[in-house]
């Protein structure tokens, strides 16, 4: 697993006495090599750096993503889901069939690298590499070198909201006695922390929420974005619903919610909705 040289530095700086790596290949360099399976010091870190060495190959372990999806979540996103080898092989066959009745193609994410053990070799090769995008085709050409008990760490290739339009608030008086109305993304943002809340492990919505205005944007940012939802508020127009089929058209498959007005008493179930539908695969229902 590659990784940054000085986000490497970064984090063996903070965690100096809980976090430790490896190298996954021989690394040399000016004269000097770091073996593989030997631990990256800092010392060795700080001289790898200078040399102009971007970047250091690793050997993947659960307890490394940790630390690198807490402080570098925005580029380490967290899996979704963790599957065993016939399910890995049973969702890739129904994305395959939902990709050939729409024109976007859905795939995995790999999370971490997955290895294979050459009995002539100590070292393990790596099959799949960490974000390595993953289809039906490339699994069933790789998979014969996998062991069947091996599970894997997922993410989807869909990833993000956009609200789309006006989604309305009615004013409510706080606990300050102030006049306020709800914003949506707002309130993702105020309940981030809360796993109740939380739309999707991979989900940031400092980062993961688009809005659209314009009905003439809407299917340009579908495909630019691979938002896995777009929310829309309950006034629609007809140019809106134009917009709206174009993306239909486009993917059969599309999710999408209507959201009312927001207030106190109807947040924390709207927000819950939306969890529930960011999270549906409709090629199931259809």
């Amino acid at each position: 697993m590659k990784i940054e040289t000085k986000k490497l530095i970064y984090l063996i700086n903070k965690y100096i006495d809980e976090f430790s790596c490896v190298y996954y290949a021989d690394v040399g360099v000016e004269g000097k090599k770091f073996k593989a399976g030997s631990e990256v010091l800092l010392l060795d870190a700080n001289h790898l750096a200078k040399a102009g060495v971007k970047e250091i190959e690793i050997r993947y372990n659960v307890t490394l993503y940790e630390y690198l999806t807490r402080e570098f979540p925005g580029d380490y996103r967290r899996p979704v889901r963790w599957v065993d080898y016939p399910t890995m092989t049973r969702i890739l066959e129904e994305l395959d069939l939902a990709n050939s009745q729409s024109r976007r193609k859905r795939f995995l994410y790999i999370v971490g690298d997955v290895y294979r053990t050459d009995r002539k070799n100590a070292m393990k090769e790596i099959v799949f590499r960490h974000d390595e995008k993953l289809d039906s085709q490339k699994w069933k050409a790789n998979r014969i070198y996998i062991d069947i008990q091996e599970k894997f760490f997922l993410r989807d290739s869909e990833c993000g909201i956009i609200i789309y339009g006006n989604i309305k608030s009615e004013e409510f008086v706080d606990d300050n006695g102030y006049r306020r109305k709800m914003d949506l993304l707002g309130m993702m943002l105020a309940r981030r922390y809360d796993k109740k809340f939380e739309i999707s492990p991979d989900f940031i919505p400092n980062t993961d929420v688009f809005r659209v205005s314009e009905p003439d944007r809407l299917l340009q940012e579908y495909i630019s974005t691979n938002a896995k939802l777009i929310v829309l508020g309950d006034t629609v127009t007809t140019r809106d619903k134009e917009a709206l089929l174009q993306v239909k058209r486009h993917d059969p498959y599309v999710r999408m919610m209507v959201c009312p007005p927001l207030n106190p008493d109807n947040i924390d179930h709207l927000l819950l909705q939306i969890k529930m539908m960011y999270n549906t695969d409709r090629w199931d229902k259809l």
